[in-house]
């Protein structure tokens, strides 16, 4: 009933001339419309185990007894055998498969889609009904410049990371150290994170003029990588791509200390490295995709320090963080239920970022509570990817997480960008 009046209403304003779209056609009596079924990967690591597959399905109209998911490592199109079998007992769920994916290294990941070997499969009564596979989706949003273009950045669902740059690569499984335990958030790095299709970026900056690379990535206190690696990462995505990417430089945890002179210095050498990447402020988050497909300047650096902000056109204010600052996955829904249902959300102008992660305390970490950051993403991450895909999927508009391989929200967030705009 309630589809029937969007329509109506949908084809009154396009009929007045207020939009021009298509509306969508599906048939009602396909079981599979609306359905998923798909790969992730895994963040926990061990001395046996690194980069497990993952299958993840979503299926309302499931029939037990009828209905099969397989995994291959080929396209089953082509006759490939299954390497692994689940028989599901429920419309969704994860199940781990026991198998270690291959470790591909950035360098052999192209600037086009592709599918990176292993495939998922829906079947019904042996014959094949949906085709999935572990892709990467570098142009997803160039692709849909028709139905994405009018809108404003705060009107698309934008998948992101969390502290996007605190990444650390195995490529053999080993033990987690300490280190890390508490400090590493993504298990690829920057570049890998924009063609997998992430588009806004998490960014902590320190200060060490006594360093040869005087500007670093940080995790709070913690010293990472040399601030120029991300950039390079990034200008390298840009070149290859028309793509739009939000980076969101949000806290400098060391060595800024409030003091201007060295914001200034940083805006200066990030204005000198992103030199015809970065769009200028101008009408800033009222500006339209559309607009900066056409300045052909397709980068947009946000930045948490106002009075800053104010001074530097090539700055934008930076996105809001709406942080839960939870310890369970019942207070997290909680937070990102409140969020997204809220009644003030349809007015903000600035983008919003859910944090969709949890926080541990400082007791948490000493004593280790939550296991590291890796089990609190192993615990959240396919949570926050059905929420999204089926409660909270008209609302969104940026969703950051850590280890997102380990999520399903970049195909979720293009497909109900397609959904949004076609009004399915």
């Amino acid at each position: 009933m309630w589809r029937t009046i969007v329509h109506i209403f949908v084809l009154l304003l396009t009929s007045l001339g207020v939009w021009t779209i298509e509306i969508c056609k599906f048939d009602h009596e396909d079981d599979f419309h609306g359905s998923h079924v798909g790969l992730i990967i895994s963040p926990m690591m061990s001395k046996s185990m690194i980069r497990e597959l993952e299958v993840y399905w979503n299926h309302p109209k499931y029939r037990a007894g009828s209905d099969q998911i397989e995994v291959y490592d080929g396209d089953p199109v082509n006759g490939v055998k299954p390497i692994f079998v689940l028989v599901p007992r429920s419309s969704s769920g994860i199940k781990s498969t026991g198998i270690q994916a291959e470790y591909v290294p950035t360098v052999n990941l192209t600037f086009h889609r592709q599918c990176l070997k292993y495939h998922v499969a829906w079947l019904r009564d042996g014959l094949l009904r949906k085709v999935n596979c572990f892709e990467t989706r570098p142009n997803w949003m160039a692709e849909r410049k028709n139905s994405l273009g009018p809108l404003r950045m705060n009107r698309v669902f934008i998948p992101g990371t969390h502290d996007s740059a605190s990444y650390a690569i195995h490529q053999r499984a080993d033990r987690e150290d300490i280190f890390e335990k508490y400090v590493i958030t993504q298990d690829i790095d920057v570049l890998a994170q924009l063609i997998h299709g992430v588009r806004y970026l998490d960014i902590r900056v320190g200060h060490y003029p006594g360093t040869k690379e005087i500007w670093w990535i940080n995790h709070g206190i913690v010293q990472l990588i040399p601030f120029q690696n991300v950039i390079d990462q990034v200008k390298t995505f840009l070149d290859n791509t028309e793509e739009i990417v939000i980076f969101d430089v949000q806290e400098f945890p060391i060595g800024f200390q409030k003091n201007l002179s060295i914001h200034r210095q940083f805006v200066k050498y990030l204005e000198k490295q992103f030199a015809g990447y970065y769009l200028p402020h101008g009408t800033g988050w009222l500006t339209t995709l559309n607009t900066i497909w056409s300045a052909k300047k397709r980068l947009i650096i946000g930045y948490d320090e106002e009075q800053v902000v104010s001074m530097h056109d090539s700055l934008w204010p930076c996105v809001t963080h709406q942080w839960g600052n939870v310890r369970t996955v019942e207070d997290l829904y909680r937070h990102l239920n409140s969020i997204e249902t809220s009644k003030f959300r349809a007015y903000r102008l600035t983008p919003r970022s859910a944090m969709a992660e949890l926080t541990p305390n400082t007791w948490d970490v000493i004593l280790n509570r939550l296991g590291g950051l890796r089990q609190m993403a192993n615990r959240v991450n396919t949570n926050v990817t059905t929420w999204y895909a089926t409660e909270w999927q008209l609302t969104a508009n940026i969703v950051a997480v850590d280890f997102v391989r380990s999520s399903g929200i970049i195909e979720t967030a293009i497909e109900w960008n397609d959904r949004r705009t076609s009004y399915c």
